[in-house]
């Protein structure tokens, strides 16, 4: 079902989302939030228990077959996201974080500068989402700060290596069938003391029945919206990580006139996704989550990748809000083989710059179709980036 809700509205929440105005609530020890009057510590300690009782965090698991482990499967469907512990290295968290740095120390001074603020030229303007420290949208002389960067698998070579990490895909094609297909990717950046919050929301817009049924099934059948997953470089503590509602990936809350609560209330069912670095949080797309403002002094940095099912995307009709260079356009689009495909190249493209990188290390074999050269070299660099014809024309919001 395509969302009839308007592409303005579509917009706008990414907007929101993205570059949320800042909430007056604070994430402080003493704070009470003014809806629920439940002091922060007291929220914050019940969310916890609350997670730990959930039984969806751990390592990846397979079976003999090469499937991820039954239990952690179900685990999933019921709750709506899972946990994945030791994932990533040292090496690997250490590499990811200084080029990201590096990407950050070379962000714009305005949204829509070119010259960082060493007087250099941008190398990838346009693709920085800034706020000012107050949450509202960057426009005054104020230093800004960066809280997405959208498309790092161009940008970053550490990020296309991790989108290539064998244990991840073997985990997605366990989820998603061997032939899945990519979503999207972005680095969120809630740095420490200045994050603006991340409203309530699911990302589901096309898979649901009129009255808003998943049309995704308790066992993982039927067509579905993918997940995101969150790979983290550094420590999501309650006060800077996402927070998910268990068991909402079932119900859309848009439909038949529906509305999303505020990031304001605390939602007593929801409970937090922390994550060390190294670690990766799976979250079903149609499940609801939001952050609160970031007043903590750990900074939060956490990588999302995404992935569908190939017979999910192909032939769906939707409004398309990732395939620019960052939020806050929409276009409506039926999804072509042609263009799933040619999307898909990027998957094949990410193992083999991880083999290089990691010789010593088995790189996944992917059983899904994919247009174009799968060799990871300076031709395909270009291909990816050229403009006009980057990579993320292509991104599949479903």
């Amino acid at each position: 079902m395509e969302y009839a809700g308007g592409l303005a509205f579509i917009s706008a929440l990414w907007l929101l989302v993205l570059t949320a105005k800042g909430s007056d609530m604070s994430a402080s020890e003493g704070h009470t939030d003014a809806t629920t009057e439940v002091p922060w510590r007291e929220y914050r300690e019940n969310g916890l228990k609350r997670a730990q009782a959930l039984g969806n965090r751990g390592p990846m698991r397979f079976d003999d077959d090469g499937v991820l482990a039954r239990d952690i499967l179900e685990a999933y469907r019921r709750t709506g996201f899972y946990v994945f512990t030791g994932v990533l290295s040292a090496a690997e968290i250490a590499e990811l974080t200084a080029e990201f740095d590096a990407v950050l120390d070379n962000a714009p001074v305005q949204q829509d500068g070119d010259v960082d603020k060493h007087g250099r030229p941008v190398r990838f303007p346009g693709y920085y989402t800034l706020s000012q420290r107050d949450g509202t949208e960057n426009g005054s002389d104020e230093p800004a700060i960066v809280g997405l960067v959208s498309h790092p698998l161009m940008m970053m070579d550490s990020a296309l290596r991790t989108y290539g990490h064998p244990q991840i895909l073997r985990m997605v094609a366990s989820v998603n069938g061997a032939d899945f297909v990519p979503f999207h990717e972005s680095v969120f950046h809630k740095g420490a003391g200045e994050g603006p919050p991340t409203r309530w929301h699911q990302d589901g817009r096309t898979h649901w029945t009129d009255d808003g049924i998943a049309l995704e099934q308790a066992d993982g059948t039927g067509k579905t919206h993918g997940f995101n997953l969150s790979v983290s470089w550094s420590h999501c503590t309650p006060e800077n990580c996402l927070w998910v509602v268990p068991g909402s990936h079932r119900r859309w809350r848009l439909a038949n006139g529906g509305a999303f609560p505020p990031i304001t209330e605390r939602l007593a069912e929801a409970v937090p996704m922390t994550l060390e670095p190294g670690e990766c949080g799976m979250v079903n797309r149609s499940s609801l989550h939001g952050a609160y403002p970031n007043r903590s002094a750990e900074r939060r940095i956490t990588m999302v990748i995404g992935f569908h099912k190939r017979t999910s995307a192909i032939g769906a009709s939707t409004t398309n809000v990732h395939a620019f260079p960052r939020p806050g356009a929409t276009k409506h689009i039926t999804y072509s083989e042609d263009y799933v495909l040619r999307r898909a190249r990027m998957i094949p493209l990410a193992i083999d710059a991880r083999r290089q990188h990691f010789p010593e290390e088995a790189p996944y074999e992917y059983a899904g179709s994919y247009i174009g050269d799968g060799a990871w070299n300076e031709e395909a660099r270009a291909q990816i980036s050229r403009e006009g014809e980057e990579y993320w024309q292509r991104d599949i919001t479903l």
